[in-house]
């Protein structure tokens, strides 16, 4: 995965530099959602299966599918992908861009795993010390994981932050195997 990050970045920041320009980030955002909906469909993923299609009949496709709900410049993009034969790096192009649209916003994404349904208090609170952590605005998806046993565990980027019943475990089965 790490591979496909590397191939994409590239697109990805000249796609934004392209629509901070242009003070197009939320129509960008949108345009790569359904440009990576449209590429990532079982019955598009079957046409470009076959071996009879060719690049200039997927550049088609694509591009008539989308059709007037892409701009010029999104029509580029994937006619760019498509010569360049990286397609296959859409929704990684997609994940960077929102990533750096976030980042620009001041506002970083956050996963909060709880053990069970956190209350709104809770759940402020944990989104409190976490803008206050990163000094930005945090965006938290919360999901139950049972598996936790209690408490909670956080990612924020690359950096995971577990006080999760199941990680205080994990940890002591590994001290006292040392």
């Amino acid at each position: 995965m790490a591979e496909l990050a590397t191939i994409a970045r590239p697109y990805a920041e000249a796609v934004f530099r392209l629509a901070k320009q242009a003070n197009a980030l939320p129509a960008w955002s949108d345009a790569l959602n359904l440009i990576v909906s449209v590429y990532q469909d079982p019955q598009m993923q079957a046409a470009m299966a076959n071996p009879k299609v060719t690049s200039a009949d997927i550049e088609k496709l694509l591009l008539a599918i989308c059709g007037e709900r892409i701009d010029a410049v999104a029509c580029n993009l994937i006619q760019l992908l498509v010569n360049n034969r990286r397609l296959s790096v859409l929704a990684e192009i997609r994940e960077l861009f929102e990533h750096l649209k976030l980042e620009d916003e001041g506002k970083l994404d956050a996963k909060i795993s709880s053990a069970f349904p956190m209350e709104e208090a809770q759940r402020s609170q944990v989104v409190n010390l976490l803008s206050s952590r990163f000094k930005r605005k945090i965006n938290a998806t919360v999901t139950v994981d049972p598996d936790l046993i209690g408490g909670i565990k956080v990612e924020v980027g690359d950096k995971v932050w577990d006080a999760s019943v199941r990680g205080r475990l994990q940890t002591m089965a590994a001290t006292l195997t040392k």
